[in-house]
């Protein structure tokens, strides 16, 4: 008997450790999946929590005040009212109920919980209890607000945002794309991105594939689109890798903005600049020729009324110099404006030598000293009239920025890049002691419309020295002081040499 009874005790506590080790498991696992349970004595007002849920809501494990009154303290105040509604429905139907509500922390963050529950009834079918759960659900709400925030931001973008996976098949096509391209969404899901692009483009996409592939994002890709009704756009695109949950790059998100209406307003400020200096240099060209005019004048009337053939003939040769003179200046202000649209082997001496007769007349009125120096002089692949026009700007606004009796200085020097660019090169520098240039003014000088006199210029011509000295793979810079009685500015032009020139690099940089 003795022996039974132990047998029945040892059994009972062996049932009772596998109870606590079920029971710590079920903790465990209730813990790690974000679930906290409770039970509600209607009878008694006791609210019983598991320490599980006691945290959840950001209260210490025992610190729960074990009522319904205590739990609804807890609860939003905006959401407090309706949850409280809620739990009376359940106790007038007996029917599962799940709702969700906002809770406080004791810290004041807001956390959000989703909770079900089921009424139960005791052997006469009265409800006696509530019994259920709660989930903290706070991180796939933020979640959910997110995706929504950003499907609105999306949706409401000006500009196109599209995907489309690794084979180019459009994945998404928000309202604008509709508006730009002309497709609707449900035309283009589904469907391949070449839809919308050039033939002679097709191998542009092939190359943002590829570089989409490789993790790589391409920013500002300048080119053109279809229309639906074959239409081209001018558009900038940005396109980033799409990535799983797992990291793996499933496609490509690309936002397309149509810069039609922009490139043209450039193109038409690049005209109504060229078309300025047209007109500054036809006044210069005028002034220039008027002096040699004067004295053929002068020296016809001098000829025919002189007695002497050797005389006469003396100042028909110098009629002869001065006509030369108006040549000169003629065939060098042709060779200024003259449209030349192919880049070729350009050397920087002797456009600058070319340039300097043509500013002869305002240098001389002002009394300003110019001073070439060449001290190297390295072949570069260019477009000869483009970089005149970025002298001839340079070498316009030192002459009206310096008074009379200054000094212009213009170098052309072997060189190479900035900023650890080593490629090799040449550079033009142009440094006068005007009065400088303001701090203010400095940071905004290669902007279009800024100027720094605004009694002889319209403010484009160094946003478009800029564009033309990048667009042949250089750069740009300045400094400037006003400091009294010391006052300069400086402006230096790098050029890459004919076998590092990107002129030849552009198509291709920019498709990939």
């Amino acid at each position: 008997m003795a022996k039974l009874r132990r047998e029945a005790t040892e059994r009972e506590a062996g049932l009772r450790t596998e109870a606590e080790l079920e029971r710590r498991r079920l903790a465990l696992a209730q813990q790690a999946a974000g679930i906290g349970t409770f039970e509600y004595d209607l009878e008694t007002n006791v609210n019983r929590w598991t320490p599980e849920l006691e945290m959840m809501y950001g209260l210490p494990p025992g610190s729960f005040g074990g009522t319904l009154e205590a739990w609804a303290a807890l609860v939003h105040a905006e959401d407090r009212a309706e949850a409280i509604r809620q739990v009376k429905l359940s106790l007038q139907s007996g029917a599962p109920f799940q709702a969700e509500w906002r809770i406080v922390w004791p810290d004041k963050s807001v956390h959000s919980i989703l909770a079900r529950w089921q009424a139960v009834k005791n052997e006469a079918g009265k409800l006696t209890r509530l019994t259920g759960i709660n989930i903290d659900v706070t991180e796939q709400k933020m979640a959910q607000e997110a995706r929504q925030q950003l499907g609105a931001i999306v949706e409401s973008s000006d500009d196109a945002i599209i995907s489309k996976d690794l084979n180019g098949i459009v994945t998404s096509w928000n309202a604008a794309a509709e508006r730009m391209f002309g497709y609707t969404a449900e035309e283009m899901i589904g469907r391949s991105i070449t839809t919308i692009i050039p033939r002679e483009l097709y191998e542009d996409e092939n190359r943002i594939l590829a570089t989409i592939a490789r993790g790589d994002r391409i920013e500002h890709f300048e080119t053109e689109r279809l229309r639906k009704n074959g239409k081209r756009l001018e558009v900038s695109l940005t396109v980033s890798p799409v990535r799983d949950r797992g990291g793996k790059i499933i496609g490509a998100a690309k936002i397309a903005r149509d810069i039609t209406a922009t490139k043209k307003a450039e193109r038409d400020m690049r005209t109504a600049e060229r078309l300025a200096s047209v007109g500054r240099l036809a006044a210069t060209v005028a002034h220039e020729i008027n002096n040699p005019l004067e004295a053929i004048t002068n020296l016809v009337y001098l000829a025919k009324m002189s007695d002497s053939q050797s005389t006469a003939n003396r100042y028909l040769t110098a009629v002869e110099e001065e006509l030369d003179r108006i040549f000169h200046i003629s065939k060098q202000t042709l060779g200024f404006y003259r449209e030349v649209k192919g880049s070729m082997p350009v050397r920087l001496s002797a456009i600058v030598t070319s340039l300097l007769p043509v500013f002869s007349s305002r240098t001389r009125s002002k009394n300003i000293q110019m001073c070439p120096e060449i001290k190297g002089d390295t072949e570069i692949q260019a477009v000869p009239g483009e970089i005149r026009q970025v002298i001839a700007n340079l070498l316009s606004n030192s002459i009206d920025a310096v008074l009379n009796g200054g000094r212009i200085r213009i170098r052309v020097s072997a060189a190479s890049g900035w900023s650890g660019d080593r490629s090799q090169g040449v550079r033009l520098t142009v440094a006068d002691n005007g009065a400088g240039i303001s701090p203010e003014l400095r940071a905004h000088l290669f902007e279009p419309f800024v100027t720094s006199n605004k009694d002889v210029g319209i403010g484009l011509g160094l946003w478009i020295s800029k564009n033309i000295v990048e667009a042949h793979g250089g750069s740009i810079r300045l400094r400037s002081s006003t400091k009294d009685g010391a006052s300069w500015t400086v402006f230096s032009v790098f050029l890459p040499a004919a076998g590092h020139s990107s002129l030849a690099k552009i198509a291709l940089e920019q498709a990939v």
